[in-house]
């Protein structure tokens, strides 16, 4: 499903080149984390850069980034673990542009039926969990917890569906338990009556980063302006959004469609300043040490010469 929000092109900033392509598309799934895109949507900080910019909502970043290598996509917006898996697999030639956002506590949360007899982590062994992926973070950032518990386990049966399908799905039975991002566990918490049955980012993956934005190789060689306006549209959101939680408030009741109560009870996740190397090579190595990837990744060669030399952050 396309969401029509593109930003009027009123020119870029004088002080920069003018994007190569002014009209772009981004694969987005709309959790809270994608709050600094919307509210720079919003804000026409796109427009300010000469950017008329389309989301198309995503399920998850698993089948964008196929959409993404043949342009159909021009940026993805979605889980690490999908894009280096890509990178890993030879499906597509993945460079950053941004970071996304990272877990902070209970942004990040497994969730089951409040009549559930789930009780501890080790319980969903075998068990089948909803996540919007198959072959992402959130199966990584679960196994991780799993063998954290140091008690014999069964990898559980992953069902790949939409967020927005969990609540009903943990309340008629078809999956036992939900890997849930904000502000869908709030909501669904609230509307079904789901309890969190553990924090998925805690111990090895505490602050994990979960979701960035992505581009092809091909796309950011052929333009690299098209890129920086984006990167500096962008930053303008996360200042948005790390300094006005009312302002995030309001931008995820339009876009993630929640309503006043679940914007003000969700908890808010990590708004990184810039892409870290350092960070996102944490996720390369659990991929391995998992076996979600044969040889190790370099998390450095696939960022942008533009994102890593200095924060998205302007003062």
């Amino acid at each position: 499903m396309t969401v029509v929000m593109a930003a009027a092109c009123t020119g870029s900033n004088s002080d920069n080149p003018p994007p190569e392509k002014t009209n772009i598309s981004l694969g987005v799934l709309p959790v809270l984390g994608a709050a600094p895109f919307f509210l720079a949507m919003e804000k026409g900080f796109f427009a300010e850069e000469g950017l008329t910019v389309k989301p198309v909502t995503i399920q998850g970043a698993g089948a964008a980034v196929g959409s993404m290598n043949t342009g159909e996509l021009d940026l993805v917006f979605g889980n690490y673990g999908s894009f280096f898996d890509a990178q890993a697999k030879k499906t597509a030639d993945v460079k950053f542009v941004a970071d996304g956002y990272s877990a902070n506590p209970r942004t990040w949360m497994v969730l089951v039926a409040k009549d559930s007899q789930l009780r501890k982590p080790a319980d969903i062994s075998g068990k089948r969990v909803a996540v919007t992926t198959i072959n992402s973070l959130a199966e990584l950032t679960i196994r991780s917890v799993l063998t954290s518990t140091g008690q014999a386990v069964t990898t559980p049966n992953f069902v790949e569906m939409k967020y927005t399908d969990m609540g009903e799905a943990l309340r008629n039975r078809t999956v036992d338990a939900a890997l849930l991002s904000e502000p869908y566990i709030t909501d669904v918490s609230k509307r079904y009556g789901a309890v969190p049955l553990f924090d998925a980012a805690s111990g090895a993956t505490a602050d994990i980063p979960i979701s960035g934005y992505a581009t092809s190789d091909k796309f950011a060689r052929e333009n690299p302006h098209t890129v920086e306006a984006f990167q500096r549209a962008l930053a303008k959101g996360v200042n948005v959004a790390l300094t006005d939680r009312n302002e995030v408030e309001r931008s995820i009741r339009g876009y993630a469609g929640v309503d006043q109560q679940t914007a003000a009870l969700t908890a808010l996740v990590g708004f990184p300043l810039g892409l870290d190397p350092k960070r996102l090579q944490r996720v390369c190595d659990l991929m391995l040490a998992y076996g979600e990837l044969s040889t190790r990744l370099d998390a450095q060669s696939m960022i942008l010469p533009s994102a890593l030399s200095k924060p998205l952050v302007s003062q």
